[in-house]
């Protein structure tokens, strides 16, 4: 197939993503490994006040920023500054580890290693996504963290409240798992990588905005990639695309440079992680094979927040995803898996090693975490026919 008509799929692509209830803005990037394809799109507005969405525009990338933690810390690891098997009660004080985990009456938290929170086998509650244990809270407000934003408004948040939220109003789902065993329960958990980004700051005594610059965005030249509050240079901070919640737009700034995800771009994007799976980022060539040395598969959701997070048939390793649709779901045309991450608010950014593609892309709305493994599928089989 020419690349003209694949570049006018794409773009049909795009227009159904934008006609698609509550979605405002759309973007989208494609980039051949080997330099020979790059495509990227955008529609919508990227503010209520109509400017248009550029491919260039910045964007929330919310859970790809995992991505990025996950690789500090094996840099950090490779350095020999902290070890998988360190212990979250001898990285971080009391104040934020004292009884964070437990179950049936057993605190289990000193059980609780590096491994266990870049693989999200802790068993920890996610603060943001779960909903208040009945026995912890009786009688309370019986919502979870993300509902009270939406409903009442920005608020500025620590680690310590992170740890005093799981510890007074939530449940772990399971205890740390046995990392040997063959069948290890997964559960994906926002509150791992708040812990992670403690142990980051703590180790290096350097707030985590200037270790992400020192260890990612300066030695690979992301420019359009920052922590909100902590823009790059020394102008005014950029505008980036509106976050949705539904039809409102989704106003808590504060919480959102509290918590530590960050802004990008899709051309940045990209670039991060091709320099991840080719090895540029690491010292040592093995730490990207060791991110995705054992996959562990995301159990079926049986609950409310677990129908937001990701679930089967997702996998995951240390702080990198995997999607393969199963071949029952696609048959005849089997569909190239893909590593990488996604975010709650409907971003993407994915590596798929079979045709050898980049993709990054955003709709930026609170209430489409599932979008992207919808959309993704669909890009790979338009793609793919250039090589038929």
């Amino acid at each position: 197939m020419n690349e003209t008509r694949i570049v006018r799929r794409l773009e049909a692509l795009l227009d159904g993503l934008i006609e698609r209830k509550e979605i405002h803005s759309a973007v989208l990037s494609v980039v051949s490994g080997d330099g020979a394809f790059g495509w990227a799109g955008a529609r919508g507005s990227m503010s209520p006040d109509g400017a248009p969405m550029l491919p260039t525009t910045p964007w929330f990338i919310a859970s790809i920023t995992k991505l990025f933690i996950a690789s500090i810390v094996l840099r950090m690891v490779e350095e020999g500054e902290l070890a998988l098997e360190d212990r979250l009660v001898d990285r971080l004080a009391a104040s934020v580890t004292n009884r964070l985990h437990v179950l049936d009456g057993a605190d289990r938290t000193d059980r609780i290693t590096v491994e266990h929170l870049l693989g999200h086998t802790s068993g920890l509650a996610d603060f943001i996504e779960d909903y208040p244990a009945p026995r912890r809270h009786e009688g309370a407000d019986r919502r979870s963290l993300v509902e009270i934003l939406v409903a009442d408004g920005d608020r500025a948040w620590s680690l310590e409240d992170t740890a005093r939220w799981v510890r007074e109003r939530l449940a772990p789902h399971f205890e740390p798992q046995p990392l040997d065993a063959r069948r290890v329960r997964t559960r994906y958990s926002d509150t791992n990588y708040q812990l992670l980004v403690g142990m980051i700051e703590a180790r290096r005594g350097a707030p985590f905005f200037q270790v992400l610059r020192d260890l990612i965005l300066d030695p690979l030249r992301l420019e359009d990639t920052w922590l909100p509050g902590h823009p790059r240079g020394s102008g005014p901070e950029p505008h980036v695309a509106a976050l949705y919640a539904g039809e409102e737009v989704a106003r808590f700034p504060s919480f959102l440079a509290s918590i530590g995800d960050m802004n990008s771009t899709c051309e940045d994007l990209i670039r991060f992680l091709r320099a991840v799976v080719g090895g540029r980022l690491f010292r040592d060539p093995g730490t990207w094979r060791r991110m995705r040395a054992r996959w562990r598969r995301f159990a079926l959701p049986l609950d409310r927040a677990a129908l937001r997070q990701p679930g089967w048939p997702i996998e995951y390793g240390l702080g990198v995803m995997r999607f393969r649709l199963p071949r029952f779901l696609a048959p005849f045309r089997p569909v190239p898996q893909v590593v990488g991450h996604t975010g709650s608010t409907g971003t993407w950014l994915f590596h798929a090693p079979e045709p050898g593609l980049f993709l990054a892309g955003a709709v930026s709305q609170i209430t489409a975490g599932a979008i992207p493994f919808k959309v993704v599928p669909r890009v790979l089989r338009v793609v793919g026919d250039r090589q038929e």
